[in-house]
Formats: structure tokens, C-alpha cells, sequence
């Protein structure tokens, strides 16, 4: 059952539309004053949260957002101020419904809700950041500094080896075995080395840049990935 952990300054009329929410196999908790929610979000562990508020302040969506920065966020508002619905999608609130609707079809839109950002979970698990480097492991497709790139399918399996084997030498013979099938005839180095040039030219890779692909000779191929002090300073506190 999914635990949706509920905040509102008014709660009367969540709880008349979520009284039957169990049916719908949703388990949830409603807290009202800022107490309840600290210790309701410690024990009842919540997959998510639902908002109301009817304040362009939305003080409530800021409030959750504090608690937890990573879990979804269903907002909800009966406010006709085109400010607050603004102000609540803007504030991190992940999905927006304006009341009064029926439960019937509030419950429908909260299972809506949980399916994308299942679906949204499930693919941001096959994506793999290296700076300005995504690589979406899905549809086998790269993107750089948010545009795609052409790569080809040699150059994306040779992406994929290196990112698999980050911050290490990659031997020659391993690459082979990697990228090519074994039916094939042997490539020679000369092809291997083209290849990858032209993946460190596409991902504009640059010698002393933070993410860099390195030759040593006689050993092989490595991509290194020196986190900058920024990205580790905000990874750290997203983790606390």
C-alpha cells in the first residue's frame, strides 16, 4: 500500500475526500500543524507527499520540500488566484489539481500521479551522469550539456566501457572484447584509435578538463572523472 503523507492548514475537506482512500489501496496520514508533520514524517515514512494550500506564500509546499528535497510532491488548491497554482508548480510541487473535485476522480488523478513518477524513477535508474555527459541507457542515446549527440554505435559502446569502468585503464584487449563481437574479424588498432578520437572530439573531452579520456601507451585506453568541489559539496548535502 502506498503511504502518502498528507499537509494542510485546513484539513477538514481532505479528509471527507480521502476517507475512503484505502480502497484504492493509498494509505494516508493528514497532518495540520507543522509538529505533526515533523513527527509523522519521522514514523509513518511516506513514498510522497500531498499539499493543500491556499496562499500564494505556499508556505506548506516549502515546508515539505525542506523535510525532503527527493520525494514527489501532489499539490493540491482551492484557490481561484492563478497566483498560488503558479507559485505551488514553481515551489517543486510535481502535479496540480484544483479543487472542489469528487474523491472518485481526486483518487484517480493521485494513482495517475504515482504511476509517472514511478515511470520517471524507473528512467532516471538507466541514466548515468559524468558532468555534462548523460547517457540514457534505455534508447542508447547521449546528451551534452543538454543537446544530443551523434553518436555512432561503435562510439556509444566505447562510451559505455569507459563510464563502466570510470577513473581505470581500459586494455586494448578489453576494449576488443567489449565492443566488438566475436564473429567479427579483429580490428586494428589504427580503427580503434580513430573511434576514439572521435568520441573525445564529440564530447569535447579536453586534456585537463574535469571528465578527460586518456591514452597511456602501451597499456590502453581510461576516462577520468575529477568531481568538481561544487558538485561534491551538493551531492554530499542532497545525501544528508
Amino acid at each position: 500500500m502506498t503511504k502518502i503523507l498528507a499537509y494542510s492548514l485546513a484539513p477538514q475537506a481532505l479528509e471527507q475526500l480521502l476517507a475512503y482512500s484505502t480502497l484504492f489501496d493509498l494509505h494516508f496520514q493528514i497532518c495540520s500543524t507543522q509538529a505533526q508533520l515533523l513527527a509523522a514524517y519521522a514514523n509513518f515514512k511516506p513514498h510522497c507527499f500531498l499539499v493543500q494550500s491556499e496562499q500564494p506564500t505556499v508556505t506548506e509546499l516549502k515546508l515539505v520540500k525542506k523535510l525532503s528535497p527527493v520525494l514527489p510532491v501532489f499539490a493540491v488548491t482551492n484557490s481561484t488566484d492563478e497566483r498560488v497554482g503558479l507559485r505551488l508548480l514553481d515551489g517543486g510541487a510535481d502535479y496540480l489539481v484544483h479543487l472542489p473535485c469528487g474523491s472518485v476522480e481526486l483518487y484517480y488523478q493521485i494513482k495517475n500521479f504515482l504511476r509517472l513518477t514511478k515511470q520517471a524513477n524507473q528512467n532516471n535508474s538507466k541514466i548515468m551522469h559524468l558532468g555534462d555527459v548523460q547517457i540514457f541507457l534505455h534508447n542508447n542515446q547521449v546528451m551534452l550539456k543538454g543537446e544530443l549527440l551523434p553518436l555512432t554505435a561503435t562510439e556509444f559502446k566505447l562510451l559505455l566501457v569507459f563510464a563502466n569502468n570510470l577513473n581505470q585503464i581500459v586494455t586494448i584487449d578489453k576494449l576488443y572484447q567489449e565492443v566488438y563481437p566475436r564473429s567479427e574479424v579483429k580490428y586494428t588498432s589504427r580503427a580503434l584509435n580513430m573511434h576514439i578520437s572521435n568520441l573525445r572530439h564529440k564530447l569535447q573531452l579536453e586534456e585537463f578538463a574535469p571528465l578527460r579520456l586518456e591514452t597511456r601507451r602501451g597499456k590502453g585506453f581510461g576516462m577520468f572523472y575529477n568531481q568538481p568541489v561544487h558538485e561534491a559539496i551538493a551531492g554530499g548535502e542532497e545525501n544528508d
